[in-house]
């Protein structure tokens, strides 16, 4: 069977391994809790990425197996990988430990945009006033660092604009927009999302300035 091949898998090339996490996901078979833990567990942690995106059958009870892996885990050295879990925490609305996701966004090195654009995503669909003090300085520290990209910086600024309404974000948001196009349109994919839905929150000002600049 597919699945008895799963104990090897760390035995055989890339390649292969690719195909049985794939098989073993498009197979109309639910995975025991053991056998998920294992592949959470895995060497190569692209095969667990691939793992995250392909397997349908997920229940409350393994994703409360994978959130508490995911908190066991938020200091690894794979920071690729992390960020992967992390948005996987953020699309499955897992609780992971919000003083870390905070700590991750204070960076050294500008390779490390993956982890700090997931913590923000996470932040983004998780506000938490309980820790709105440090928040809000860690994201003000997002938008006034040149260290960090303009996808983070507007991210940080658009999080902030939403729990202050205060204008100067809402000047800094329209400055990155009228630079780059590119960041109009994360703006744009943003503002998709049910969190900043107008029935519930009043945008009309930085939709006036996304029109504008979008006429230009």
């Amino acid at each position: 069977m597919i699945i008895d091949k799963l104990l090897n898998i760390n035995g055989i090339p890339f390649h292969e391994a690719v195909k049985l996490i794939n098989e073993i996901c498009n197979q109309n078979t639910k995975l025991s809790l053991s056998q998920i833990n294992f592949i959470l567990n895995i060497g190569e942690k692209q095969l667990v990425n691939i793992f995250f995106d392909e397997y349908k059958y997920f229940d409350q009870e393994e994703f409360s197996l994978i959130e508490d892996f995911i908190n066991k885990n938020l200091e690894i050295e794979n920071k690729n990988h992390l960020s992967d879990l992390i948005y996987f925490a953020t699309d499955f609305g897992l609780n992971i430990n919000y003083e870390k996701i905070l700590s991750l966004l204070i960076v050294e090195e500008e390779d490390l945009e993956c982890l700090v654009l997931g913590c923000l995503e996470y932040i983004n669909m998780n506000v938490k006033f309980l820790y709105v003090e440090e928040l809000v300085k860690k994201l003000e520290y997002i938008r006034n660092n040149i260290l960090y990209h303009q996808n983070e910086q507007l991210l940080a600024s658009l999080i902030l604009f939403r729990i202050t309404h205060k204008i100067k974000y809402l000047d800094f948001i329209t400055e990155l927009i009228e630079y780059d196009k590119s960041n109009l349109e994360f703006l744009k994919n943003k503002l998709k999302e049910k969190m900043y839905n107008s029935d519930y929150f009043d945008f009309s000002e930085l939709n006036k300035k996304i029109a504008d600049v979008s006429d230009l």
